[in-house]
C-alpha cells in the first residue's frame, strides 16, 4: 500500500486569479488556463485549474511512494507531467503581474510525474460554492516507477535523509 512521504500544506490562501500550479523554472505554462467548461488541463511543466467562482484558493501538496488511494473528494482528474526543476509552485496573475507561491520540491530534476488533483468547492446548505468563493485542491505526486518495498528509490534511507525540507512538515 502506498504512503505519503512527505506534504505541504501551501500556508497562505491564493488570492483572487489563481492560474494552476507550474514548474519553478517555466511558470508561465499554466498563463493559457483551461478551456471551455474544464477546470483542469496539464501539459509538460504546468497544471491549469481553473478558479471558477473561487476568491480564495488553499492548496496541499503530497508526495507518495505509489499511486495514492482513491479519495471522496466532488472532483478528481489524473494524468503526467514533466519536471525539469522537480519542484512545483502555485501561480496567481491578472494582467500580467504573476506571483508565485511557496516551492514544494519532489526531489528528482528532469522527471515524469503521475498526478491526481482533487478539487471541492465549499459551501454548505444555502450558502452555495457562488457565495462561498472558496476553493480546496489538494495535488498528489508519485513516481510511475515507485515501488511500495521499503528501500524503493523515492523513500528516504537513512535518518539524515528522512528530514523534511523547511516549511515541509512529515506525515504523522
Amino acid at each position: 500500500m502506498a504512503q505519503i512521504i512527505k506534504r505541504l500544506l501551501q500556508p497562505q490562501k491564493i488570492e483572487p486569479y489563481f492560474q494552476g500550479v507550474a514548474d519553478v523554472e517555466a511558470p508561465w505554462t499554466v498563463n493559457g488556463g483551461t478551456f471551455g467548461d474544464e477546470w483542469i488541463s496539464s501539459e509538460p511543466g504546468g497544471i491549469a485549474l481553473a478558479d471558477v467562482y473561487c476568491d480564495d484558493v488553499l492548496v496541499e501538496y503530497e508526495l507518495w511512494d505509489g499511486e495514492p488511494p482513491a479519495s471522496n473528494w466532488d472532483d478528481a482528474h489524473s494524468g503526467s507531467i514533466h519536471l525539469t526543476s522537480g519542484k512545483i509552485c502555485a501561480i496567481s496573475g491578472c494582467s500580467g503581474d504573476t506571483e508565485e507561491y511557496e516551492e514544494f520540491d519532489l526531489g528528482r530534476r528532469d522527471h515524469e510525474w503521475r498526478f491526481r488533483v482533487h478539487r471541492k468547492l465549499l459551501s454548505h446548505e444555502n450558502f452555495t460554492a457562488d457565495i462561498v468563493r472558496f476553493a480546496l485542491y489538494k495535488l498528489q505526486f508519485w513516481s510511475p516507477a515507485e515501488t511500495h518495498g521499503p528501500q524503493s528509490a523515492g523513500r528516504p534511507h537513512t535518518p539524515e535523509q528522512q528530514q523534511s525540507p523547511p516549511g515541509v512538515e512529515p506525515p504523522a
